[in-house]
């Protein structure tokens, strides 16, 4: 299916841009997960414990006024990553022409593509928005600290050049019309997902509510990766319910395969994931 897809919600044009991906394990994705279920559960869904693959997947929305990118992946200089702005620009699109980025958290393969390698801002002309507790933690040292030095400096990098350009926000706002941002905390301190409706039909972007499919039917199973897993579990089912109830498009950006979208249902009181054909 390549490194792009265009869909069509509404009367929105979206673009799903995959900008590159990592192998992941079943220790660093299932945490809590006890030994010999999940070995079980991995067979039944056809994968080895040490090869998960994950994408990277970032989403564009064309509405009729506005062009608003949801999360910038990991940027350049990287053998993972970098591969959003090359697609973009295949598909008629220069950073230039977006006007609203939306970061969903502060992790390196969503933000590593705001600035580039020179520190410049790479969507100049673009509004960026972030939960406010979420750029707090990312910009404050005493709580970089918590982090991995990795991480940190990645933020350190990515996220001050932004300052001037970036509106922060404490609730769940549409950001331009059709445009929401859900809260979505538990990943990180102030995830958020992003909703897109337009003429009854909804796609929902629930970015690293969950890192691989078997957390939908598993919601219970966090990843070393989740800050707040008590908090990730709530989320989950918060978000899968409504995913649920709107019958909504699903994009979860670490599915594989790409393009990393499909539908919750709900079967024998198990959410389950049905990828798009």
């Amino acid at each position: 299916m390549g490194d792009s897809y265009r869909l069509k919600i509404g009367d929105f044009q979206c673009l799903v841009v995959n900008d590159g991906g990592f192998v992941g394990n079943a220790h660093m994705l299932f945490a809590n997960a006890p030994e010999d279920e999940l070995l079980q559960v991995l067979q039944r869904y056809g994968h080895e414990p040490d090869y998960l693959p994950s994408t990277w997947t970032c989403l564009l929305i064309k509405t009729p006024n506005n062009v608003v990118l949801v999360d910038t992946g990991f940027g350049t200089g990287s053998e993972y990553g970098g591969q959003l702005l090359p697609l973009l620009r295949e598909e008629g699109f220069q950073p230039q022409d977006i006007d609203t980025v939306i970061l969903t958290h502060g992790h390196a393969d969503h933000i590593g593509g705001c600035v580039d390698g020179t520190g410049n801002v790479t969507f100049s002309e673009a509004t960026y928005y972030m939960w406010r507790d979420e750029w707090d933690f990312w910009t404050t040292e005493a709580t970089l600290k918590e982090s991995s030095e990795w991480a940190a400096s990645i933020a350190r990098q990515k996220l001050p050049p932004l300052a001037g350009q970036l509106q922060t926000l404490d609730k769940e706002t549409e950001i331009v019309p059709g445009i929401r941002v859900i809260a979505a905390p538990g990943h990180t301190t102030g995830h958020i997902a992003v909703e897109v409706a337009s003429r009854g039909e909804y796609l929902l972007d629930m970015v690293d509510v969950a890192l691989h499919p078997i957390q939908i039917e598993y919601p219970e199973w966090y990843s070393q990766l989740d800050q707040i897993p008590e908090q990730t579990v709530a989320t989950r089912q918060a978000i899968y319910s409504r995913a649920a109830e709107q019958n909504a498009l699903v994009l979860a950006f670490h599915f594989s395969p790409f393009p990393s979208l499909g539908h919750i249902t709900k079967q024998d009181r198990r959410w389950k994931w049905q990828p798009l054909d």
